[in-house]
């Protein structure tokens, strides 16, 4: 499953991007794959298109308190995350 999704943050892109980086094992092992993020102008919102081969995988994004506390320190603010849409069809130019 494909689907774009958007969270708040407070420490900047440059921070979050640090985090997701370091993160990014764990994820990738349970099957979670972001092809693409970008931020708004005043980095203050995230918006990413995230791949996850088990829907209920996603969940370890607030069940593992250390992937959580990660999240945290690096200005998400967790109640913000929000799915917009399942893609269910797409293209790359």
């Amino acid at each position: 499953m494909i689907f774009l999704s958007t969270f708040n943050i407070t420490k900047g892109f440059d921070t979050w991007l640090e985090m997701y980086k370091d993160i990014e094992p764990d994820l990738n092992e349970l099957g979670i794959k972001i092809l693409w993020a970008g931020t708004n102008a005043d980095e203050t919102k995230v918006y990413d298109v995230t791949e996850v081969k088990d829907p209920s995988k996603f969940e370890v994004l607030t069940k593992r308190d250390d992937i959580t506390q990660k999240r945290i320190d690096a200005g998400v603010e967790l109640e913000t995350q929000e799915v917009l849409e399942t893609i269910s069809k797409d293209y790359w130019g």
